[in-house]
């Protein structure tokens, strides 16, 4: 009993570290700012975390709590009304918030958030969350500048994805752990660079073959195939069979749109089917699904998943980027 004490003691302490680090690192606050936490009654546990990271600064807070949202739900309208007015946004939720219309509403009135989607209290202890972010803004720049200056995307691996895509033209999003610019939101603890691809101009074949929203670790392969930017056969097991349902039940045939094309950077980072993680992993690419109005695309969707892809190598016009997962640049 003294040890299992003891260790639930540590736990604690690294969860509690992993919070102090996104409160005083990743979200930049300044004297007289606002922090909104919104959660949900199955991430509170971590919400009260990060109150208390934020208390211990002196940071002050409010706490909104809702019932757990369905993919794509928006969050209630008092708590929408409030994210308008916090300065800061913490969401630590089993749904993502990111690309929620009020997510949106709130950035362009200047409010910075930090999507915690997903993370169970342990996420907190991970070395992933627990990151010097600031020391790894060079790599991250570095990757950044080779997308700015790209036009088409094209990424294989070893499992069978071969795409392309076009890009030129399209917002770059850096989401390097650090949030200090007014109405930026970046995810938590992923590292990561993407882009929307111009909608119609994705073509190929993605092969998921590590981890997704909703499903987390795959047990076997799902193969989208992608013509004009939209998918048009889904392929695999049980598993593909439900994601077809998932996509099939919104009733929307935006849903269906590549919206995303997203590297992994997080050295820390492994894959654990906790999606705010695994996306962040170094080696690994994603795939966004459904809505991009957030990442500065077109698509507007009521929905946004992601499928992750490991060992990508990865051109951006005739720089290769990625080789087998392993950074070039």
């Amino acid at each position: 009993m003294e040890r299992r004490l003891k260790d639930m003691d540590l736990s604690y302490f690294e969860m509690l570290k992993g919070a102090k680090n996104i409160i005083e690192v990743s979200s930049c606050f300044k004297k007289g700012e606002e922090l909104l936490i919104v959660t949900d009654t199955d991430k509170f546990q971590v919400a009260q975390l990060i109150a208390l990271a934020a208390q211990n600064k002196g940071i002050s807070y409010t706490i909104a709590i809702m019932p757990v949202r369905k993919p794509g739900e928006e969050p209630p309208a008092p708590i929408a009304e409030a994210m308008k007015k916090a300065d800061i946004i913490i969401t630590p939720t089993t749904q993502s918030l990111y690309h929620s219309h009020a997510t949106l509403a709130a950035r362009e009135k200047g409010a910075r958030v930090i999507a915690l989607s997903g993370v169970l209290p342990e996420t907190l202890a991970s070395p992933a969350t627990r990151l010097d972010f600031a020391s790894f803004k060079p790599i991250v720049e570095r990757v950044a500048e080779v997308y700015r200056k790209g036009n088409k995307i094209r990424v294989t691996s070893p499992s069978g994805t071969n795409i392309e895509a076009v890009i030129k033209g399209r917002r770059i999003n850096v989401d390097g752990g650090i949030c200090d610019k007014p109405g930026q939101a970046i995810g938590m603890p992923i590292m990561e660079v993407n882009t929307a691809p111009i909608e119609d101009t994705t073509n190929g074949k993605i092969v998921i073959d590590t981890s997704m929203s909703f499903f987390g670790i795959l047990n076997e392969n799902i193969t989208l195939e992608v013509v004009n930017g939209r998918i048009e056969k889904i392929t695999g097991g049980e598993e593909a069979k439900k994601l077809i349902e998932i996509l099939k039940n919104k009733k929307d045939k935006n849903v269906y749109v590549i919206a995303e094309i997203a590297i992994g950077l997080n050295p820390k980072a492994e894959i654990k089917g906790i999606l705010a993680e695994d996306e962040g992993v170094l080696g690994t690419m994603h795939f966004g699904i459904g809505n991009n109005i957030t990442l500065g695309g077109k698509n507007k969707a009521n929905l946004h998943m992601d499928v992750i892809i490991n060992r990508p190598t990865m051109w951006l016009d005739d720089v290769l980027l990625t080789k087998d997962g392993q950074l070039q640049v």
